[in-house]
Formats: structure tokens, C-alpha cells, sequence
């Protein structure tokens, strides 16, 4: 029997997909490249067990939301309360009180029209103003979010100072299993060491990245600004390390974290687990960024370099999200709704929300368009989207 859907991709957007159109009583076929589902959202076996994706989901947002109607959610754990260490200005120490304060007295909302920077000049000084786009990093990966939309940047600083960021205890690979178990249960094909090389046949959606859909598709227009960074991904020998959990970079634009002290089981015992990421300019290869980031761990953790038993490092691009530039907002991305029953969903697309998020709200999306523009998915009362 062929199936109403084709989905192209099993990451967290593909199956996300799969299972809202299963619960509609369609037949879907989901082909995934790699051995396993997941995507980006992957989790290595143990020893260290290192997220390869972003490692905070938030709970304050639409698809926790999603996850919760159908009893989905994944056990979280908060961050630990371990001071963070922060250098801002030159100088290390702990989160900068005037910092919060200048944060918090910053309007509510910020033009799309305007740079970050720009606007945020209008409003605090400029030494501030460099510190504040420091911040931003952490949830935009971008070497400088001072250049990005400033309606953008501003709504997604509220977002990440909310409280509401938690971590997948067992990494992202927790969630996968729950998704990929009841996609199956609702009888819902995953095709994986499947690559997909041509357009398959009637209503598809392409929960791929958007290179990938490019050349699927030989849409030149299938393309939208990202971000350029280095992950560096350390085991260490537990003991005599620093009492921070995060070290955050506000003038270099790294983030570090040490994630088993959130969750033990992404280390072996007695082992840590820290994870890094560093911004990187247009140019800048990844061996200049692991010497910036070996620098802040030189100053941030004394004798980390004897305790280092594993280590693991990339450059990755286009692989954080989308990125609005002054001008724009989600709504100028690449529309979800392609030529007559194709649908690309990413986490670029034209769909709001927060990193990931995006990708899951672009699979929505492309469920009820599908649903609009053909037999696919029709029902009395439309499509629902809850």
C-alpha cells in the first residue's frame, strides 16, 4: 500500500511531523540517511555521551506544549546551581549584576528594521551594549548578533533569560526513542540507511536541512543566513575542577558547560563531561577557534589539560538555525509550501520559534498546507493543529 506521505528526514522535525499525521489516520513512510533516527538531535554512546545538536529544550515554549498533550515529554533536569563565571570587559568573574539589571530595563519589544546594536545603543552605553551582544551568542551561535535583526535578537533574549531552558536527561537520544517509538506505534514507516536522492512521488515534506533540500530540489532560492561554529567536546578525570558550570565568553563568544554536573550519566563515574562552543567569523578556521577557547579554560580552569581523557571537535555550519538579518523576520524565510505538494520544514524555514522549535512549527505548517492544497490530509472541519 503507498503511503499518503513521504517525509525526508527522521531528525526531530521529521517525526514530529510523522506522528501529527499518523493521529489523522495517514500512511507515512519516513526516510532517514542515517542508521538511526535523530538527526541532528543524536547522542553517542556512552562513555560521554556529548549531544551532538543544541542541549536545551524549553519547556516554556509551543513543542514542549506539543510533547505534553500526547505524553511525550522526556525527563529534564534544571542547570545545577553552580555560580557561572563570566568575562565581560576584560575581566572574569561572576554574572554581572549591572548586566541583569540593564538587561531587564530594556523594552519589550525591538524593531526588525533596526541592527541589534543600533537599537540597543539607543538604550545602554556602549561597553554594555558588547556585552549584552555577548549574551545573545549563547542562543544564536552567530560571531556577531550586534549585526542581526534587533527584533530577533531581542525576542529571543527574553525567551533565554525566561527560566525555562532544561536538559534531556541521556541526551537528546531520550527524545528520539520517545518519538520514533510512537511514530512506529501509530504505523508510521521509518526507512533508515536510506539517502533519498530524488523527490519521491506525490505529497512530501523535506525535514532536512536547507542544503540538502537545495540540491534535492534545484531551488536556488532554498537558503537563508546561519552561523559559523566550533564545538569542542572534552571528557576529563573528575577532581579539582573549577565551581562553575558555565564559563561564558561574552568578548571571544564562547559558551562552555560542563553537562554532567546536570546530568551524571553523560560521563563515566568519576568523569566529566564539557561541552564548548565557540563563534566563528567568516574566515576563521576551527584551529584558531580551539586555541581561543584553550585559552579560556587556561584561565578559567588551572590544570584542565592533564585531566582531558577524551576529546572531540568540529566545525559546523548552518547547523544552529536561522538567522534574521535587519529587514527581516521569520516571515521573509524560505516558505514552507513549495510547488504543488511539496513542503520543505527546517529550522530555517518561515515558521516562528526558537532554535528547534522552528523546524517542529515549519512541520506543522506543512501539514495543514498540505492539507489545503490537496486530497492529502482533508477532513470536514480542516486540519487540526493541535
Amino acid at each position: 500500500m503507498k503511503p499518503d506521505l513521504h517525509i525526508v528526514g527522521a531528525g526531530l522535525t521529521g517525526l514530529t511531523a510523522a506522528i501529527e499525521a499518523a493521529e489523522h489516520g495517514r500512511r507515512v513512510t519516513v526516510a532517514e540517511a542515517h542508521s538511526r533516527p535523530g538527526g541532528r538531535a543524536r547522542t553517542p554512546a556512552a562513555p560521554y555521551r556529548a549531544n551532538l545538536g543544541p542541549h536545551a529544550i524549553y519547556v516554556d515554549g509551543p513543542w514542549w506544549a506539543w510533547l505534553e498533550r500526547r505524553g511525550l515529554t522526556p525527563p529534564i533536569v534544571a542547570a545545577p546551581r553552580h555560580a557561572a563565571l563570566v568575562r565581560a570587559g576584560g575581566r572574569f568573574g561572576p554574572w554581572p549584576a549591572e548586566l541583569g539589571h540593564a538587561i531587564a530595563a530594556l523594552p519589550a519589544e525591538a524593531p526588525a528594521a533596526e541592527s541589534f546594536r543600533a537599537w540597543l545603543l539607543r538604550h545602554v552605553d556602549a561597553r554594555t551594549a558588547e556585552a549584552v551582544i555577548g549574551v545573545a551568542f549563547i542562543f544564536t551561535f552567530d560571531h556577531d548578533p550586534g549585526r542581526l535583526s534587533a527584533a530577533f535578537v531581542r525576542q529571543r533574549l527574553r525567551r533565554a533569560l525566561a527560566g525555562g531552558a532544561r536538559y534531556v536527561v541521556g541526551g537528546w537520544s531520550t527524545l528520539v526513542d520517545l518519538l520514533a517509538e510512537r511514530a512506529a506505534g501509530l504505523g508510521v514507516r521509518i526507512r533508515t540507511r536510506t539517502r533519498v536522492s530524488a523527490l519521491p512521488a506525490g505529497p512530501a515534506i523535506l525535514a532536512t536541512s536547507l542544503a540538502a533540500a537545495r540540491l534535492l530540489t534545484g531551488d536556488r532560492s532554498l537558503t537563508w543566513p546561519g552561523a559559523r561554529v566550533a564545538t569542542i567536546d572534552l571528557g576529563l578525570r573528575a577532581g579539582g575542577g573549577p565551581e562553575w558550570f558555565r564559563a561564558m565568553d561574552l568578548d571571544d563568544r564562547i559558551y562552555a558547560a560542563r553537562y554532567s554536573l546536570a546530568d551524571p550519566t553523560f560521563a563515566p563515574p568519576g568523569h566529566e563531561l564539557v561541552q564548548i562552543s565557540a563563534a566563528c567569523a567568516p574566515g576563521e578556521r576551527k584551529a584558531d577557534a580551539e586555541r581561543r577557547v584553550q585559552r579560556l579554560l587556561d584561565d578559567s580552569w588551572p590544570g584542565w589539560r592533564a585531566a582531558v581523557r577524551w576529546h572531540r571537535s568540529a566545525l559546523r555550519t548552518d547547523c544552529t538555525g536561522a538567522l534574521d538579518l535587519p529587514g527581516t523576520t521569520w516571515h521573509d524565510r524560505p516558505a514552507v509550501g513549495r510547488a504543488g505538494t511539496l513542503a520543505v520544514a527546517t529550522d530555517q524555514s518561515a515558521a516562528p520559534g526558537l532554535l528547534a522549535e522552528v523546524g517542529v512549527s515549519a512541520a506543522r505548517l506543512a501539514l495543514q498546507q498540505l492539507g489545503e492544497t490537496s486530497s492529502y490530509g482533508r477532513t470536514a472541519s480542516g486540519w487540526k493543529t493541535g
